[in-house]
């Protein structure tokens, strides 16, 4: 009977034991499960925050590309509404230029040959049309009397009307038509508009 007691108490004791080590087993087990979650946790909160900002930015970034596109295509619009009316008011100056009173047309084109004079210098010689030869060559003329040496050319060119000067080398040359003044204005005035559409102002240039 006491070798039998004695044996059970060694196998309670024993699995006392076991179950205490087992037990405490579990419990750091389920503390490092814990422990893991935990951590599991704060890695997910902390990936979907920063895919949430991510998100955001992207979205308020294509939300800026898209308003900067509008109003990119907005402003190309009015620019070519405004280019359009630029182009339609000076295709209506163009027609009328040819109208001109004799006075006012010799006055244009007195004008025209100082103003090539002042770019060329006094040694030049001037083209014109047809329609402008006599008015042009008394300009020529009355230059010529206060020192100028100006050739006429006698070949005509193809313009509504004003000159041109070249020197006498063939090295430079200056286009004071008609036509090429207003396509300088055309492009001052296209620079205004941009400026203006800006909003930075800007004095107007001379032609």
């Amino acid at each position: 009977m006491i070798r039998l007691s004695a044996t059970t108490n060694t196998l309670e004791k024993v699995s006392e034991e076991f179950l205490s080590e087992v037990l405490s087993d579990l419990e750091v087990g389920r503390e490092q499960s814990a422990s893991l979650l935990e951590s599991a946790r704060r890695e997910t909160e902390a990936a979907v925050t920063k895919m949430l900002e991510t998100g955001a930015k992207q979205a308020a970034s294509a939300k800026r590309q898209m308003l900067d596109s509008a109003e990119l295509e907005a402003r190309n619009l009015q620019l070519k509404a405004l280019e359009d009316a630029v182009n339609e008011v000076f295709a209506e100056g163009v027609k009328r230029l040819p109208d001109l009173a004799p006075p006012q047309r010799e006055e244009a084109l007195d004008r025209l040959i100082r103003e090539g004079v002042q770019v060329i210098g006094e040694k030049a010689t001037v083209s014109c049309n047809a329609a402008d030869r006599k008015a042009v060559a008394s300009v020529v003329r009355a230059l010529n009397k206060d020192g100028a040496k100006l050739k006429l050319e006698q070949e005509s060119i193809q313009t509504i009307g004003g000159v041109t000067l070249q020197s006498h080398d063939g090295t430079v040359r200056f286009e004071n038509t008609f036509e090429a003044r207003l396509e300088r204005m055309k492009q001052v005035l296209r620079k205004e508009i941009a400026t203006t559409l800006s909003g930075t102002g800007a004095a107007r240039n001379p032609v």
